[in-house]
Protein backbone atom coordinates (compact mmCIF):
# COMPACT_ATOMS: atom_id res chain seq x y z
CA UNK A 1 0.00 0.00 0.00
CA UNK A 2 1.27 3.33 -1.39
CA UNK A 3 1.78 6.34 1.30
CA UNK A 4 -1.62 8.30 2.17
CA UNK A 5 -0.16 11.65 2.31
CA UNK A 6 3.49 12.98 1.32
CA UNK A 7 5.52 14.60 3.27
CA UNK A 8 4.59 18.13 1.44
CA UNK A 9 1.22 17.45 1.94
CA UNK A 10 1.62 17.17 6.26
CA UNK A 11 3.13 20.16 6.10
CA UNK A 12 0.98 22.20 4.01
CA UNK A 13 -2.03 20.32 6.69
CA UNK A 14 0.37 21.53 9.60
CA UNK A 15 0.98 25.33 8.23
CA UNK A 16 -2.99 25.84 8.24
CA UNK A 17 -3.96 24.36 11.68
CA UNK A 18 -0.97 26.53 12.69
CA UNK A 19 -1.93 29.40 10.97
CA UNK A 20 -5.20 28.68 12.95
CA UNK A 21 -3.69 28.52 16.20
CA UNK A 22 -2.07 31.43 15.75
CA UNK A 23 -5.37 33.44 14.92
CA UNK A 24 -7.11 32.12 18.32
CA UNK A 25 -3.77 33.27 20.20
CA UNK A 26 -3.89 36.72 18.78
CA UNK A 27 -7.80 37.14 19.22
CA UNK A 28 -7.34 36.18 23.05
CA UNK A 29 -4.29 38.25 22.98
CA UNK A 30 -5.16 40.76 25.07
CA UNK A 31 -6.68 38.69 28.10
CA UNK A 32 -2.97 36.95 28.17
CA UNK A 33 -2.24 40.06 28.78
CA UNK A 34 -4.16 40.76 31.72
CA UNK A 35 -5.98 43.53 29.99
CA UNK A 36 -9.50 43.51 28.46
CA UNK A 37 -10.12 45.91 25.69
CA UNK A 38 -13.66 45.44 23.83
CA UNK A 39 -12.19 46.80 20.59
CA UNK A 40 -9.43 44.28 20.78
CA UNK A 41 -11.78 41.74 18.93
CA UNK A 42 -12.90 43.66 16.07
CA UNK A 43 -9.54 44.37 15.39
CA UNK A 44 -7.52 41.22 15.13
CA UNK A 45 -10.88 39.71 13.49
CA UNK A 46 -10.55 43.14 10.22
CA UNK A 47 -6.67 41.27 10.51
CA UNK A 48 -7.30 37.84 10.56
CA UNK A 49 -9.49 38.19 7.39
CA UNK A 50 -6.83 40.74 5.65
CA UNK A 51 -3.51 40.85 6.36
CA UNK A 52 -2.90 37.28 8.00
CA UNK A 53 -3.86 35.08 5.36
CA UNK A 54 -1.79 36.67 2.78
CA UNK A 55 1.08 37.30 4.57
CA UNK A 56 1.32 33.60 5.66
CA UNK A 57 1.46 33.12 1.93
CA UNK A 58 3.63 34.91 1.39
CA UNK A 59 5.70 33.66 4.31
CA UNK A 60 5.84 29.92 3.17
CA UNK A 61 6.04 30.48 -0.35
CA UNK A 62 9.44 32.13 0.06
CA UNK A 63 10.36 33.24 -3.57
CA UNK A 64 8.08 30.78 -5.73
CA UNK A 65 4.87 33.08 -6.23
CA UNK A 66 4.76 34.62 -9.47
CA UNK A 67 6.55 38.19 -9.57
CA UNK A 68 2.66 39.80 -10.19
CA UNK A 69 1.36 37.60 -8.09
CA UNK A 70 3.50 39.17 -4.89
CA UNK A 71 2.87 42.30 -6.07
CA UNK A 72 -0.59 41.68 -5.69
CA UNK A 73 0.15 40.23 -2.55
CA UNK A 74 1.96 43.04 -1.26
CA UNK A 75 -0.01 45.25 -2.01
CA UNK A 76 -3.21 43.68 -0.38
CA UNK A 77 -0.88 43.05 3.33
CA UNK A 78 -0.17 46.84 2.83
CA UNK A 79 -3.80 47.70 1.81
CA UNK A 80 -4.71 45.90 4.74
CA UNK A 81 -2.58 47.25 7.23
CA UNK A 82 -3.77 50.77 6.72
CA UNK A 83 -7.57 49.35 7.14
CA UNK A 84 -6.49 48.20 10.43
CA UNK A 85 -4.39 51.36 11.23
CA UNK A 86 -7.82 53.04 10.47
CA UNK A 87 -9.83 50.49 13.03
CA UNK A 88 -7.04 51.47 15.86
CA UNK A 89 -7.15 54.90 15.50
CA UNK A 90 -10.78 54.33 16.13
CA UNK A 91 -10.22 52.48 19.09
CA UNK A 92 -8.17 54.77 21.30
CA UNK A 93 -4.32 54.67 22.58
CA UNK A 94 -4.55 51.27 24.60
CA UNK A 95 -5.38 48.68 22.03
CA UNK A 96 -2.64 51.33 19.38
CA UNK A 97 0.05 50.71 21.32
CA UNK A 98 -0.59 47.05 22.00
CA UNK A 99 -1.43 46.74 17.93
CA UNK A 100 1.63 48.99 16.72
CA UNK A 101 4.39 46.15 17.10
CA UNK A 102 2.45 43.60 15.47
CA UNK A 103 1.64 45.78 12.59
CA UNK A 104 5.11 47.22 12.65
CA UNK A 105 6.76 43.45 12.17
CA UNK A 106 4.45 42.15 9.49
CA UNK A 107 5.96 45.71 7.71
CA UNK A 108 9.05 44.79 8.11
CA UNK A 109 8.81 40.88 6.56
CA UNK A 110 7.11 42.63 3.51
CA UNK A 111 9.75 44.99 2.82
CA UNK A 112 12.31 42.05 3.60
CA UNK A 113 10.82 40.14 0.55
CA UNK A 114 10.54 43.08 -1.76
CA UNK A 115 14.36 43.29 -1.06
CA UNK A 116 14.67 39.90 -2.21
CA UNK A 117 13.08 39.93 -5.57
CA UNK A 118 14.96 40.73 -8.70
CA UNK A 119 15.64 44.36 -10.20
CA UNK A 120 16.20 44.77 -13.76
CA UNK A 121 19.60 45.45 -14.91
CA UNK A 122 21.23 48.03 -13.24
CA UNK A 123 22.80 50.70 -14.88
CA UNK A 124 26.31 49.80 -14.46
CA UNK A 125 25.50 46.40 -16.44
CA UNK A 126 23.57 48.46 -19.21
CA UNK A 127 26.44 50.44 -20.09
CA UNK A 128 28.80 47.35 -19.88
CA UNK A 129 26.33 46.06 -22.59
CA UNK A 130 25.94 49.40 -24.68
CA UNK A 131 29.98 49.94 -25.24
CA UNK A 132 30.41 46.80 -26.23
CA UNK A 133 27.72 46.62 -28.98
CA UNK A 134 25.77 44.23 -26.97
CA UNK A 135 21.89 44.07 -26.37
CA UNK A 136 19.99 43.99 -23.18
CA UNK A 137 16.59 41.75 -24.23
CA UNK A 138 14.24 40.32 -20.91
CA UNK A 139 14.88 36.61 -20.00
CA UNK A 140 11.25 35.77 -20.82
CA UNK A 141 12.18 36.36 -24.90
CA UNK A 142 15.11 33.75 -24.94
CA UNK A 143 14.81 30.99 -26.97
CA UNK A 144 17.05 28.19 -25.07
CA UNK A 145 16.60 24.42 -24.36
CA UNK A 146 16.39 23.50 -21.08
CA UNK A 147 19.45 24.72 -18.78
CA UNK A 148 21.89 22.07 -17.30
CA UNK A 149 22.56 24.56 -14.07
CA UNK A 150 22.67 24.26 -10.38
CA UNK A 151 19.74 26.79 -9.60
CA UNK A 152 16.90 26.93 -6.98
CA UNK A 153 13.36 25.63 -7.39
CA UNK A 154 12.21 29.38 -6.65
CA UNK A 155 13.75 31.56 -9.07
CA UNK A 156 13.34 35.14 -11.01
CA UNK A 157 15.38 36.50 -13.82
CA UNK A 158 14.91 39.47 -15.19
CA UNK A 159 17.25 40.79 -18.22
CA UNK A 160 19.67 38.97 -20.45
CA UNK A 161 22.40 40.25 -22.44
CA UNK A 162 22.82 39.14 -25.71
CA UNK A 163 26.18 38.55 -27.88
CA UNK A 164 26.43 37.59 -31.10
CA UNK A 165 27.87 34.32 -30.06
CA UNK A 166 25.89 34.06 -26.75
CA UNK A 167 23.46 35.54 -23.72
CA UNK A 168 24.16 35.84 -20.38
CA UNK A 169 21.43 36.86 -17.13
CA UNK A 170 21.21 36.73 -13.66
CA UNK A 171 19.18 33.93 -11.90
CA UNK A 172 18.42 34.95 -7.97
CA UNK A 173 16.33 32.99 -5.32
CA UNK A 174 15.75 32.94 -2.02
CA UNK A 175 17.84 30.14 0.25
CA UNK A 176 16.91 28.88 3.54
CA UNK A 177 18.96 27.99 6.53
CA UNK A 178 16.12 27.12 9.22
CA UNK A 179 14.90 30.74 10.28
CA UNK A 180 17.67 33.05 8.49
CA UNK A 181 17.21 33.59 4.05
CA UNK A 182 19.96 34.83 2.08
CA UNK A 183 20.04 35.43 -1.14
CA UNK A 184 21.62 33.40 -3.82
CA UNK A 185 22.32 34.48 -7.65
CA UNK A 186 23.90 32.59 -10.58
CA UNK A 187 25.44 34.63 -13.58
CA UNK A 188 24.84 32.27 -16.58
CA UNK A 189 26.67 32.45 -20.26
CA UNK A 190 25.53 30.43 -22.62
CA UNK A 191 26.28 29.00 -25.80
CA UNK A 192 23.98 26.43 -28.10
CA UNK A 193 25.84 24.46 -30.80
CA UNK A 194 24.27 22.56 -33.34
CA UNK A 195 24.57 19.00 -32.10
CA UNK A 196 23.18 16.89 -28.60
CA UNK A 197 26.10 16.19 -26.47
CA UNK A 198 26.59 13.91 -23.57
CA UNK A 199 26.64 15.66 -20.24
CA UNK A 200 29.44 17.18 -18.79
CA UNK A 201 30.03 19.18 -15.56
CA UNK A 202 33.43 20.53 -14.31
CA UNK A 203 32.64 21.85 -11.23
CA UNK A 204 35.23 24.65 -9.28
CA UNK A 205 36.51 23.61 -6.00
CA UNK A 206 38.27 20.56 -6.27
CA UNK A 207 36.94 19.62 -2.89
CA UNK A 208 34.55 16.85 -4.64
CA UNK A 209 35.23 13.13 -6.16
CA UNK A 210 36.51 13.68 -9.57
CA UNK A 211 35.35 10.86 -12.30
CA UNK A 212 38.95 12.26 -14.06
CA UNK A 213 42.44 13.16 -13.79
CA UNK A 214 43.91 14.98 -16.32
CA UNK A 215 47.63 16.05 -16.70
CA UNK A 216 47.21 19.77 -15.88
CA UNK A 217 48.27 19.42 -11.84
CA UNK A 218 46.87 22.99 -11.67
CA UNK A 219 43.56 22.17 -13.13
CA UNK A 220 43.18 19.26 -10.89
CA UNK A 221 43.14 20.95 -8.11
CA UNK A 222 41.29 23.82 -9.47
CA UNK A 223 38.53 21.72 -10.66
CA UNK A 224 36.28 18.64 -10.40
CA UNK A 225 35.05 16.96 -13.82
CA UNK A 226 31.92 14.97 -13.34
CA UNK A 227 30.69 12.52 -16.71
CA UNK A 228 30.38 9.18 -17.62
CA UNK A 229 32.86 8.67 -20.55
CA UNK A 230 36.65 9.54 -19.72
CA UNK A 231 37.23 9.63 -23.37
CA UNK A 232 34.88 12.25 -23.74
CA UNK A 233 35.97 13.79 -21.05
CA UNK A 234 39.34 14.08 -21.85
CA UNK A 235 38.78 14.95 -25.65
CA UNK A 236 36.27 17.93 -24.36
CA UNK A 237 38.56 19.20 -21.63
CA UNK A 238 41.83 19.98 -24.20
CA UNK A 239 44.96 21.91 -23.53
CA UNK A 240 42.94 25.23 -25.15
CA UNK A 241 39.83 24.97 -23.14
CA UNK A 242 41.65 24.09 -19.71
CA UNK A 243 43.65 27.48 -19.80
CA UNK A 244 39.96 29.41 -20.73
CA UNK A 245 39.03 27.82 -17.68
CA UNK A 246 41.83 28.59 -15.13
CA UNK A 247 41.73 32.21 -16.94
CA UNK A 248 38.49 32.67 -16.03
CA UNK A 249 37.90 31.37 -12.30
CA UNK A 250 35.73 30.82 -10.56
CA UNK A 251 33.93 29.19 -13.02
CA UNK A 252 31.72 26.52 -13.17
CA UNK A 253 31.19 24.75 -16.74
CA UNK A 254 28.36 22.35 -17.91
CA UNK A 255 27.33 20.79 -21.14
CA UNK A 256 23.80 18.83 -21.87
CA UNK A 257 22.16 18.18 -25.36
CA UNK A 258 22.82 21.35 -26.95
CA UNK A 259 23.62 23.88 -24.60
CA UNK A 260 27.41 24.74 -23.48
CA UNK A 261 27.03 26.53 -20.04
CA UNK A 262 29.05 28.67 -17.67
CA UNK A 263 28.30 29.81 -14.27
CA UNK A 264 29.69 31.68 -11.81
CA UNK A 265 28.32 33.07 -8.08
CA UNK A 266 29.40 36.91 -8.62
CA UNK A 267 26.98 39.74 -9.90
CA UNK A 268 26.49 39.41 -13.63
CA UNK A 269 27.93 43.13 -13.87
CA UNK A 270 31.35 41.93 -12.65
CA UNK A 271 31.68 38.74 -14.42
CA UNK A 272 30.05 39.70 -17.25
CA UNK A 273 33.27 40.38 -19.64
CA UNK A 274 35.14 37.37 -18.01
CA UNK A 275 32.27 35.17 -18.40
CA UNK A 276 31.42 35.55 -21.91
CA UNK A 277 35.34 35.73 -23.07
CA UNK A 278 35.78 32.23 -21.88
CA UNK A 279 32.54 31.19 -23.34
CA UNK A 280 34.08 32.27 -27.08
CA UNK A 281 37.31 30.86 -25.60
CA UNK A 282 35.62 27.29 -25.63
CA UNK A 283 35.82 25.11 -28.66
CA UNK A 284 34.30 21.52 -29.29
CA UNK A 285 36.35 19.64 -31.29
CA UNK A 286 35.05 18.76 -34.60
CA UNK A 287 35.53 14.83 -33.95
CA UNK A 288 33.76 15.48 -30.86
CA UNK A 289 30.72 16.30 -32.46
CA UNK A 290 31.61 13.81 -35.20
CA UNK A 291 31.75 10.73 -32.47
CA UNK A 292 29.68 11.75 -29.45
CA UNK A 293 27.22 14.17 -31.10
CA UNK A 294 23.90 13.80 -32.45
CA UNK A 295 22.71 16.49 -34.95
CA UNK A 296 19.83 18.26 -33.39
CA UNK A 297 18.82 20.51 -35.90
CA UNK A 298 17.95 24.22 -36.24
CA UNK A 299 14.23 24.25 -34.12
CA UNK A 300 14.17 25.62 -30.80
CA UNK A 301 11.73 25.86 -27.77
CA UNK A 302 9.19 28.57 -26.81
CA UNK A 303 10.31 31.87 -25.08
CA UNK A 304 11.21 31.50 -21.52
CA UNK A 305 13.83 29.86 -19.32
CA UNK A 306 13.59 26.32 -18.32
CA UNK A 307 16.02 24.64 -15.92
CA UNK A 308 16.53 20.66 -15.56
CA UNK A 309 16.40 19.07 -12.33
CA UNK A 310 16.62 22.18 -10.02
CA UNK A 311 17.61 21.51 -6.87
CA UNK A 312 15.11 21.70 -3.68
CA UNK A 313 16.41 24.11 -1.83
CA UNK A 314 14.12 23.82 1.26
CA UNK A 315 12.39 20.61 3.09
CA UNK A 316 9.24 20.45 4.55
CA UNK A 317 10.47 20.56 8.24
CA UNK A 318 12.40 23.63 7.11
CA UNK A 319 9.05 25.19 5.83
CA UNK A 320 7.70 24.72 8.55
CA UNK A 321 10.14 25.74 11.13
CA UNK A 322 9.82 29.37 9.27
CA UNK A 323 6.37 29.33 9.79
CA UNK A 324 6.64 28.37 12.96
CA UNK A 325 8.99 31.10 14.22
CA UNK A 326 6.95 33.45 12.34
CA UNK A 327 3.61 32.71 14.19
CA UNK A 328 6.20 32.70 17.12
CA UNK A 329 7.70 36.58 16.27
CA UNK A 330 4.15 37.66 16.19
CA UNK A 331 2.61 36.32 18.96
CA UNK A 332 5.66 38.11 21.01
CA UNK A 333 5.20 41.20 19.38
CA UNK A 334 2.16 41.60 19.79
CA UNK A 335 1.99 40.13 23.41
CA UNK A 336 4.98 42.62 23.93
CA UNK A 337 2.10 45.71 22.57
CA UNK A 338 -0.69 44.52 24.98
CA UNK A 339 1.67 44.12 27.97
CA UNK A 340 3.03 47.62 27.58
CA UNK A 341 -0.11 48.69 26.58
CA UNK A 342 -1.33 47.23 30.38
CA UNK A 343 1.78 48.72 31.84
CA UNK A 344 1.03 52.45 30.51
CA UNK A 345 -2.46 52.69 30.49
CA UNK A 346 -3.82 49.77 33.04
CA UNK A 347 -5.95 47.39 31.96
Amino acid sequence: MGKLFTAWELAALASRLLMIFTLVALYGMDGFAGADWPEWGSMMTTFSLTVLPVAWLLVSAGQSAAPVGRWIALAGVLAAILRVLWVVYDSGPVPTIAVVPLLVALFLVAAYLVYTWPRRASRALRELAWRNGWQVVPTKKLQLPILPLPVGVARSTRDAVRTPTGVAFEVRWVKWHWLVARRVRLSAFIRLVEFNLPTLEVRPGGLARSDLTLESERFNRAFDVLGDDPRYLMAVLHPRNMDALLGARPIGLTIDGRVIALYDRSPLAESLIRGLAALDRLSIPRHVLEDWGKYAGPNLPNPGLKFRDPGDDETPGGMLLRLLGFSGGLLGFTWLGCYLGVTIYGS
